[in-house]
């Protein structure tokens, strides 16, 4: 009897061996033969699931948002806006092990997705869900009468996750300077700058 394949547990095993090498020696070693050696598999079995480097790498940041997705959707929202904000800031920051991982590697895509048109596309539509994300969450504050005078929504969901972006860069270059308790602080001063 023929063995059954799972091909999405492959593809997942594949982006993950990207992660390890990207998190390791950086993303510019990423290469099909390095994704290949690390998963173990040989490197025409790796493109029979993705034909080319960037279809790897692609899928790898992709499974990321995903990822980080995911666990947004398990947010309590019944908390309050404010606290619905804490706890999505909280899922992005790089405060433990497994979300050092998740941002260092989706950081690491960012400088490939300036110049890959796909990686862009992927890039600006992962970005663009979670502008939306927070967004919605600040026009129901707003509704509610939540938010200071003079914050826009839009404009404010931007730069709260610029400031997460920025946070996670700078603990990722320097864990003792930024602390993950510093990036806490920095969230809830933001925080309180936005909410009454």
């Amino acid at each position: 009897m023929p063995k059954v394949v799972d091909h999405e547990e492959r593809r997942r095993e594949l982006a993950e061996a990207v992660w390890r090498i990207v998190q390791r020696d950086g993303i510019d070693h990423a290469s099909v033969r390095a994704v290949a050696a690390e998963s173990g598999w040989s490197s025409g079995s790796l493109r029979h699931y993705f034909p080319t480097q960037d279809a790897l790498l692609g899928f790898a940041m992709e499974l990321a948002y995903r990822r980080f997705i995911t666990r947004l959707e398990k947010i309590d929202t019944t908390a309050g806006s404010r606290e619905v904000l804490r706890s999505f800031a909280h899922e992005m920051l790089a405060v433990d092990e497994d979300r050092r991982v998740e941002a260092a590697v989706l950081l690491s895509f960012l400088p490939r997705a300036m110049v890959e048109p796909s990686l862009h596309d992927l890039e600006r539509f992962g970005t663009r869900v979670l502008y939306d994300e927070v967004a919605r969450v600040l026009v129901t504050a707003e509704e509610a009468g939540e938010l200071r005078d003079g914050v826009a929504p839009t404009k404010a969901a931007r730069r709260f996750i610029a400031l997460i972006d920025g946070l996670n860069i700078h603990h990722g270059l320097g864990p003792d300077e930024l602390t993950a308790a510093d990036m806490v602080e920095a969230v809830d001063q933001q925080l309180d700058a936005l909410f009454v």
